[in-house]
């Protein structure tokens, strides 16, 4: 049986979308626009617009003046090239986050590569060698936590197994200062309904481009599908409890029913926060959501099953208070193919999201002795602990180790490592 969450308007009773006032009927008109479409678009231009909604008086910077950019595509092996075009005053480069490219695209954010420059434009190519859900977005956390980001999707080989399927971008905002708990969006609207095939099963793909760690509850039969873009053995997620650390990804399958709305819900005090609601449409099967097989793993990406550990160079990343985001002091270099551990060392009290460029991470044991099975590229450090993340570079290049604290997405740690 489906269990139908608080409504609409107990949740946002709870929330800091009630310290919006009268900007609110802005936003509720944005939940019955439709999802920005799989963009064929080879142009993204950068612009400076007002949503006092959400940026309050600070300017926001957007993609194609669209909140959030629009969504990429491209088929696994395909080529994806764009041209950025930059009109703020803030100097640029695009993260890819996520993805694995065989050489640094015209540098690597941040370290190597140029930033382009206000009227300036760069043109990007490069054939993305994984399939998965993907983030692009600014390398500059000022830019890209003040609304610069977007989905890039990396279809499968072959049909989709799924009957219908969702991008769910994630952001968060606090356009008034007095609010204690920030706003967040999907796809740019406040809490918006999604349509599911009844008696069927959707694929979402939830991005957190947030500077949050969120707490989330699906309130029906979901499945782990993929995490950080990379297919995982399917799993029922136990109680629909998740938890999306800034900068990644979960795609899940979900098993929509015939009758109930299955709410999607941020944990927070007092009441929990619905981000979202899928609600089934279409004549569907009485019977057919209590019949559905569990899902069948998504297709390899090629990641190994396994990281030798026993030679493996081993490097420590301080991650402290707020740094510069700038120098990138590299902890050591590696051999191409090589193991490689990371201590990520922390001694503060706030969670903090680390992105790993070049290559994604497995979260090891405490003792090394075996890994999470799954890989990260946004890795979450608790506050006041040691994660060591293995990895295994493939491209030679300068990349880099950014941490971002939750809460803010203050930089609490930016150095890199160099693959020969």
């Amino acid at each position: 049986m489906r269990v139908r969450g608080p409504s609409r308007r107990a949740v946002l009773t709870g929330t800091a979308a009630l310290a919006l006032g009268s900007l609110m009927p802005r936003l509720a008109a944005a939940q019955a626009a439709p999802q920005a479409p799989a963009s064929p678009l080879t142009r993204l231009k950068v612009t400076s617009v007002e949503r006092i909604e959400l940026g309050g008086q600070k300017p926001l910077a957007l993609f194609q003046n669209t909140l959030p950019g629009p969504v990429l595509r491209v088929k696994r092996g395909d080529k994806l090239a764009v041209t950025v075009e930059n009109t703020v005053d803030t100097p640029l480069s695009i993260n890819w986050q996520g993805v694995r490219v065989p050489n640094p695209l015209d540098g690597v954010p941040g370290l190597t590569g140029s930033a382009i420059a206000k009227d300036g434009s760069a043109d990007i190519a490069f054939t993305p060698p994984d399939a998965g859900t993907f983030l692009y977005r600014a390398f500059q956390p000022e830019l890209a936590h003040r609304a610069l980001a977007g989905a890039l999707i990396v279809e499968e080989p072959g049909g989709s197994p799924f009957d219908a399927e969702q991008v769910m971008l994630i952001q968060s905002w606090s356009p008034d200062p007095t609010m204690t708990v920030p706003l967040l969006t999907v796809n740019g609207a406040v809490s918006p309904t999604i349509e599911g095939p009844a008696g069927g099963r959707i694929r979402l793909r939830l991005i957190n481009a947030s500077t949050q760690f969120l707490r989330m509850q699906v309130m029906g039969t979901a499945y782990a599908m993929a995490v950080d873009g990379q297919p995982v053995q399917p799993f029922l997620i136990k109680d629909g409890r998740t938890q999306l650390t800034p900068g990644g990804r979960l795609d899940i399958a979900l098993d929509v029913g015939t009758a109930n709305p299955i709410p999607l819900n941020i944990e927070a005090s007092p009441i929990p926060v619905q981000l979202a609601i899928v609600v089934p449409v279409g004549p569907g099967s009485a019977t057919a959501a209590t019949t559905l097989p569990p899902p069948a793993a998504l297709p390899s990406n090629g990641l190994p099953d396994k990281i030798p550990l026993e030679k493996a160079a081993r490097f420590e990343v301080p991650i402290t208070g707020p740094v510069s985001l700038s120098g990138f002091a590299s902890v050591g270099s590696v051999a191409r193919g090589t193991p490689l551990v990371l201590a990520l060392y922390k001694t503060t009290d706030a969670p903090v999201a680390v992105q790993l460029q070049g290559v994604p991470g497995r979260l090891l044991d405490g003792m090394d002795d075996g890994w999470k099975p799954w890989w990260h590229d946004a890795v979450p450090v608790a506050p006041k602990t040691t994660a060591r993340v293995a990895l295994l570079p493939d491209s030679p290049g300068k990349w880099a180790i950014v941490g971002l604290r939750g809460g803010d997405g203050a930089v609490v740690a930016a150095r890199s490592y160099d693959v020969t």
